[in-house]
């Protein structure tokens, strides 16, 4: 890891992994006494109701906004009484794909020197037909990338993955 990250991105989306990678986030910004931003991308077109495929209506996206807004607000303040000094944190909620929000938009913008993502949760096929918004973003980031991993991240996994592929 290079030493000196002045301007660190963390992606969040609620899920375990990105739990992990905002801690892992913030003990590198103290570390290198550096600015924290912590951003939320809201992917509209997988955010229906149910599994029956119906579109969000206003009232419940605003819903989502608003939960949203809460949950990194109150990141925020977690944050920094972790000892983050509060004008080295920043939260933000952007719309949109999560990996061009994140490579294409934000990290030009913000001149993010470090970007950390939690890994996916998702499936070896459910990778194959989506993708990562990890794989993405380490694979077309224009500055360092960092995948932080859950501690359930092991041999034992990926051999799951393995024996569901050899049973289809």
């Amino acid at each position: 890891m290079a030493l000196g990250y002045k301007n660190i991105l963390v992606g969040i989306d609620g899920s375990k992994g990105s739990e992990i990678a905002l801690m892992d986030a913030l003990n590198i910004a103290k570390r290198n006494d550096a600015h924290l931003d912590v951003l939320w991308v809201l992917d509209m077109n997988s955010l229906e109701y149910g599994n029956a495929g119906i579109t969000l209506d206003g009232e419940r996206i605003y819903k989502e906004e608003q939960e949203c807004e809460q949950y990194i607000n109150d990141l925020k303040e977690h944050l920094i009484e972790e000892g983050l000094p509060k004008d080295k944190v920043s939260v933000h909620l952007r719309f949109g794909n999560p990996k061009t929000v994140i490579v294409e938009d934000f990290q030009p913008e913000y001149k993010n020197d470090l970007i950390i993502v939690g890994e996916t949760g998702k499936n070896f096929f459910k990778r194959i037909i989506v993708g990562s918004v990890a794989s993405y973003v380490m694979r077309t980031a224009k500055c360092d990338v960092m995948i932080a991993r859950t501690p359930e991240s092991t041999a034992k996994e990926i051999q799951a993955d393995m024996e569901d592929i050899e049973d289809e």
